[in-house]
């Protein structure tokens, strides 16, 4: 449950040996390859590659040539006679290419020609009982014809129109409100006559200049084309399977050794070369650092020196969070604000155990908490994200804390008849108490907050952050000092405050956190240790005094909120258990089945929200600054797949 220590690698090696290296020495372990250039920059005599990717067309005619197979890649061994011929595979993947591409050639013809048969032949259906040779109606000189159908109303409508028009119109058959209509005009009026029709409704079919024929002879010629092309189709799927069977394992090695090392190639990128030697460099993390190093010493050709954290000077180590399954998880919430920077506490724990508690402290109730629960597991089991696992975490804590409040569907008395030996707490009985509890766990947290802020100045090495900061330990002794003094006040009615306890627990360190800048320059042995508009800064720091003392309140009174959305929970099912009572019977069973479902989905994403708010802006922003690097080691991907 931390950050894994990371190590900076040197390598040196011959440059004929780098695809080797990389692939026996990189792509096993995690190692995150650093841009070497900006590391040896000042070294002379070293170049970064310039040299044309040589797999680039033989991975692009792989690409088209999968594009139909269902190709899966496998991480495999690659030896040095692999890499030296692997080249000599292109006139293969060639042929191949050609091959696959002239069959889906010729199935795309067919489809296209089977098609068009089939628009032809939808076209003329509607009047294959008329009995005219169609591609004489294409012949008129001084004529012109349309078919198409209108509404049965619009046809009715037709018949007021035509008499004084020179139109002759052919009712072809009735099909429910439609009717199917031929229609002849004069060229020279087909303007005004296509208008009407069309105020009318008129759809225009068009029917293909490549009928020949009458329309039920024409549709028999189709349905033998149709026939015929279908035979050839299947033909070409039969070859096309053919090919697939021969040749897939074939294509498939093919595609698992270019594809390696077309990206083994691209590793180039990062590594820089002098005439003979190649100089590559990157993170490694301590957990596979000594089977990394092992490795390298097999090999007598390559040099490795590595260096500790914090002598890197030029870029900073990446972050790789190391959590058991339980913490996993969470992760997620973590990097959903931000990576830990590699040198600060991973606040994962944390952030796991505090989210879990206010969830199950606002949203508490049994059976509820066991729906989310199976919910969680249903979304962990399709999709495999940590949402779904967070998801079961947070219904089991909602029915942990649902048992102490005695509620389960939004039933309180069924739990405290069969569990009456747990003691149980009703929070709208008790709203005074459940409030406080929720200001109280607040104030623990932000404390808990304070500390960690101080653990990280401390592995950060910032004494002026750890001494002055106002989530260092001198805000940590005025929060002290202010719960403290405030709790004498309300518990202790004749308490007062002395002078002294003013002036040392509050004054002083509000005066230590307004001049912490300062300070933390000298303590530092910073050369300046005031800026340079001494005013400026002065009104920066009053103001920054004062959001302190706004923020401190404003955050310990934000847990309220805990408290708050408990006794909205129970609030919820007041309710609607008064509309189950007004309606009776039968009906209030699914008035509360309702009620139950959209509390569910509507107060459970509520409180998943305020549950993250809380833990983003009241607690993270006291001791979490997200400006890490995540670590992203080098992999091999299917680009076919991606």
């Amino acid at each position: 449950m931390s950050i894994e220590k990371m190590f900076f690698v040197n390598v040196a090696g011959p440059i004929k040996a780098l695809d080797y290296f990389v692939i026996k020495n990189v792509l096993p372990y995690d190692v995150q390859l650093v841009n070497a250039i900006s590391i040896l920059d000042s070294v002379k005599g070293l170049y970064p590659f310039s040299i044309k990717n040589p797999y680039d067309n033989v991975i692009k005619k792989l690409g088209k040539l999968c594009e139909n197979l269902d190709i899966k890649l496998e991480q495999i061994d690659i030896d040095d006679k692999q890499i030296n011929c692997a080249l000599d595979v292109e006139p293969v993947v060639e042929d191949l290419s050609n091959e696959l591409s002239e069959l889906m050639k010729q199935k795309e013809d067919i489809s296209n020609k089977i098609k068009i048969n089939k628009r032809i032949r939808k076209q003329i259906i509607p009047i294959k009982n008329v009995d005219i040779e169609i591609n004489k109606l294409f012949e008129f000189e001084f004529m012109k014809f349309r078919f198409g159908k209108m509404p049965k109303d619009s046809f009715k409508k037709l018949n007021d129109y035509v008499e004084d028009l020179e139109v002759i119109v052919f009712k072809v058959f009735e099909e429910d409100d439609h009717v199917f209509l031929l229609y002849f005009m004069p060229k020279i009026v087909q303007e005004s006559i296509d208008s009407l029709f069309a105020s009318l409704y008129f759809e225009r079919i068009r029917i293909s200049g490549e009928v020949k024929g009458h329309p039920k002879e024409v549709i028999k010629s189709i349905d033998d084309t149709l026939a015929k092309l279908s035979d050839e189709e299947k033909e070409i799927d039969k070859k096309i399977d053919n090919f697939y069977k021969e040749n897939y394992h074939k294509i498939t090695d093919i595609y698992n050794i270019i594809n390696q090392l077309d990206q083994v190639f691209d590793v180039r990128r990062h590594v820089v070369h002098s005439k003979d030697a190649f100089y590559l460099t990157g993170w490694v993390p301590q957990s596979q650092l000594d089977d990394f190093m092992g490795k390298i010493k097999e090999d007598d050709d390559i040099t490795c020196i590595v260096e500790e954290d914090e002598a890197v000077k030029k870029t900073k180590p990446p972050t790789k969070l190391r959590n058991n399954k339980f913490f996993k998880p969470f992760e997620s919430l973590v990097k959903m604000y931000g990576t830990p920077s590699y040198n600060e506490l991973d606040p994962t724990p944390f952030v796991a155990i505090t989210y879990l508690l206010m969830f199950g402290m606002m949203f508490g109730d049994m059976g509820q908490g066991l729906v989310i629960a199976l919910l969680g597991y249903y979304v962990y089991k399709k999709k495999g994200n940590a949402l779904g696992k967070i998801g079961i975490y947070a219904g089991i804590a909602s029915a942990i804390f649902g048992l102490f409040y005695g509620s389960i569907f939004g039933n309180e008395e069924l739990l405290r008849e069969i569990f009456g030996f747990i003691p149980m707490i009703n929070p709208m009985e008790n709203k005074q108490l459940v409030l406080i509890i929720a200001v109280g766990f607040g104030v623990l947290l932000l404390i808990m907050a304070m500390v960690l802020n101080i653990w990280n100045a401390v592995k950060k090495k910032k004494m002026g952050q750890l001494l002055f900061d106002r989530n260092g330990i001198t805000g940590l002794i005025f929060y002290l000092a202010l719960i403290y003094l405030i709790l004498s006040k309300v518990l202790i009615s004749d308490y007062k405050i002395a002078a002294w306890q003013i002036l040392l627990l509050i004054v002083v360190p509000l005066i230590l956190i307004f001049l912490s800048h300062p300070l933390g320059n000298l303590i530092e042995k910073k050369k300046h240790i005031l800026p340079e508009d001494k005013g400026g800064y002065f009104i920066e720091a009053i103001f920054e005094l004062i959001e302190t003392l706004l923020a401190i309140l404003s955050n310990t009174i934000s847990f309220i909120r805990v408290g708050a959305f408990a006794l909205n929970h129970v609030g919820f099912f007041l309710a609607f258990h008064m509309m189950a009572d007004m309606v009776g019977g039968t009906g209030s069973i699914f008035v509360m089945i309702f009620g139950n479902i959209l509390i569910i989905c509507l107060e459970g994403l509520i409180v998943g929200i305020q549950g993250l708010r809380l833990e983003y802006y009241e607690l993270f922003s006291r001791f979490f600054s997200g400006e890490g690097i995540s670590f992203n080691p080098f992999k091999i991907k299917d680009k076919q797949a991606t």
